[in-house]
């Protein structure tokens, strides 16, 4: 049995993110019943936020950590650990202003953790985790997969060197793009991207 962790980084349920990610999650149930889903919704729960507290915690040893210090480091590696025990992960978020909605930014510090999923070497980074499937189901206004507005893609780049750097290379998408910037094709781009929801759900 494996443990699949979806992180969901849209609050509207309606939006097509949740739907697709619903899908996906429809689909991989019938493909994989024996596998448990854990979902974790960015704007149902209270994200911790890396500020100066944590990172005074993250300088000292275990020994030297105050009682509230240890707290905070808790709920932060709460997340982490979450993360680091999941045989997969599905990642369900829009591009807002060209990138991420600040939710999923937050979470990511969350689990980008030095000493826990990445350290430095000599030679530089090095991921600290078991390789596994990340997908990222993604939704955007725009088309920024090809064309001029490619280089103002700033949200897959990002997300593929967050894997990277934690030892995950297992790195796939769901693009759905365009929705806004065609309207008229809105409903046919979108049924193209349910049924990548269905081929990737079989095989991830």
């Amino acid at each position: 049995m494996s443990k699949v962790l979806a992180v969901i980084a849209n609050p509207r349920e309606d939006s097509y993110t949740q739907k697709l990610l619903r899908s996906f999650l429809d689909a991989y149930k019938s493909y994989h019943p024996n596998d448990a889903i854990e979902e974790v919704d960015l704007y149902r729960i209270k994200i911790p936020v890396i500020d100066n507290k944590v990172l005074t915690a993250w300088t000292k040893t275990e020994e030297q950590l105050t009682t509230a210090e240890k707290t905070t480091l808790s709920k932060i590696y709460h997340f982490t650990d979450q993360f680091i025990s999941a045989d997969k992960v599905v990642f369900a978020a829009p591009m807002w202003n060209l990138h991420f909605p600040p939710a999923l930014i937050a979470y990511i510090a969350n689990i980008v953790v030095a000493g826990k999923t990445f350290c430095y070497t000599r030679d530089g980074y090095r991921g600290m985790l078991a390789d596994k499937p990340v997908l990222l189901i993604h939704v955007r206004g725009g088309v920024y997969s090809h064309g001029p507005m490619q280089a103002f893609d700033h949200a897959v780049p990002y997300l593929r060197s967050v894997c990277s750097l934690l030892g995950l290379t297992n790195f796939q998408t769901i693009i759905c793009e365009g929705i806004e910037m065609y309207p008229d094709r809105a409903r046919e781009i979108f049924a193209l991207a349910m049924d990548e929801t269905a081929k990737l759900a079989e095989r991830l």
